[in-house]
């Protein structure tokens, strides 16, 4: 506890200029600037890499003011692991002590051990397993994990879609898939009168004959597809043909909505139900900003589950730094963000409340086709799971 005198004051001072900052008014330039690296696929096929980059450009469009206390450089991961270690090696030798980004969970947990190893402190918007945070002091996650995502599949598979035989797609290659297929595995069972089979693949390689006798000899009434839904294309066309009314579920949320575009425009009829954790229609404050900065620097594109994850990165590291003042290093900015609370475009979240430094939010599931998406059901997640 600080004791009253001139200690105190200037702490009050500093956090009062500082909060006011964040709300576009003026900074009285007692904070000290922090370096924070954007770490995305600038380059490379991954249009959906991009939207980090405007969540973060409609950042600094929305706060102008935290340029007061916030340096941002981009840096190029390139969507590749190779790319990202280059590029980890820059911002070390740059000495960034902040980094935010990385789209998919194998980069995502290069630069979690690179954290660690470097002590830089880590925030990544979407990579969501488990094993990125788990055990590391310096890195934080902004999604829910596959664990929370896995056991809330599984409760609207029973509660909501009622469905008994359930085929579930799991690619061996993928710690992601394995992992969210076993949490929605351990989901189901505590639910009587449930078959499930599972069908595992390798990377690129399938075995459709085997799928084939598998799928007649059960008929299942729906497909969970722990992977990437691109790339289980081949497997999930093959089923679509098989029967084209069987519903599909797909357990890796981001990047969801825009990726499956490309299959589904072949295949239209196919119904998907998949996990989001951003709703554009929850009505706070920070998504309303959001969404009016988006429009207004992208009007020809419509805002981002990515891009809406990126901003909120940047409100907690932004508000933490500015708590940390007047010296804001690694140490200080982590224990403001484990013991605060923060406002985000989806309402207050805060990373003390499970055993691993990601959030305990609400999944939103959608069903698709190849012209729109629809919300069906916002799950409120309670931690129940162990990682």
């Amino acid at each position: 506890m600080l004791r009253k005198g001139p200690h105190l004051y200037l702490f009050l001072l500093i956090n009062l200029f500082g909060l006011n900052a964040l709300h576009g008014e003026k900074n009285t330039g007692l904070h000290k600037k922090s370096k924070v690296a954007i770490l995305f696929a600038k380059t490379g096929t991954d249009s959906v890499e991009k939207e980090l980059l405007k969540g973060a450009r409609v950042f600094l469009h929305n706060h102008p003011t935290s340029a007061d206390f916030l340096k941002l450089e981009f840096f190029d991961s390139q969507g590749t692991v190779n790319g990202t270690l280059s590029a980890l090696k820059t911002i070390k030798d740059k000495e960034y002590p902040f980094v935010v980004g990385l789209r998919t969970s194998d980069e995502a947990l290069i630069a979690s051990q690179t954290a660690e190893e470097s002590e830089f402190l880590f925030i990544t918007p979407t990579a969501n397993l488990s094993k990125v945070a788990q055990g590391k002091k310096n890195t934080f996650q902004i999604a829910a994990n596959e664990v929370l995502v896995g056991g809330g599949l599984a409760r609207f598979v029973t509660n909501n879609l009622q469905r008994k035989r359930i085929l579930i797609l799991i690619n061996t290659r993928s710690v992601y898939s394995q992992s969210v297929a076993e949490a929605f595995m351990k989901g189901l069972q505590r639910v009587e009168n449930i078959q499930v089979d599972k069908f595992v693949f390798n990377g690129e390689k399938h075995d459709l004959q085997e799928l084939k006798i598998l799928f007649k000899k059960n008929s299942p009434d729906l497909v969970f597809v722990s992977d990437s839904f691109l790339k289980s294309a081949v497997l999930v066309k093959y089923i679509h043909k098989t029967d084209p009314y069987l519903p599909f579920l797909c357990g890796d949320p981001i990047g969801s909505e825009r990726t499956i575009k490309a299959l589904m425009s072949e295949e239209p009829k196919i119904r998907l139900y998949f996990a989001s954790f951003w709703s554009e229609r929850k009505k706070t404050i920070h998504n309303e900003e959001f969404k009016t900065g988006y429009k207004a620097l992208f009007p020809k594109s419509k805002p981002s589950e990515e891009a809406a994850l990126t901003y909120d990165a940047l409100l907690v590291l932004s508000k933490a730094i500015v708590q940390a003042q007047p010296e804001p290093t690694v140490d200080r900015v982590r224990y403001f963000i484990e013991h605060q609370k923060f406002d985000s475009t989806q309402g207050v979240i805060d990373f003390n409340t499970g055993p691993t430094h990601s959030p305990i939010r609400d999944i939103h599931i959608k069903v698709t086709n190849s012209t729109q998406s629809k919300r069906v059901k916002t799950l409120r997640v309670k931690w129940k799971l162990e990682p």
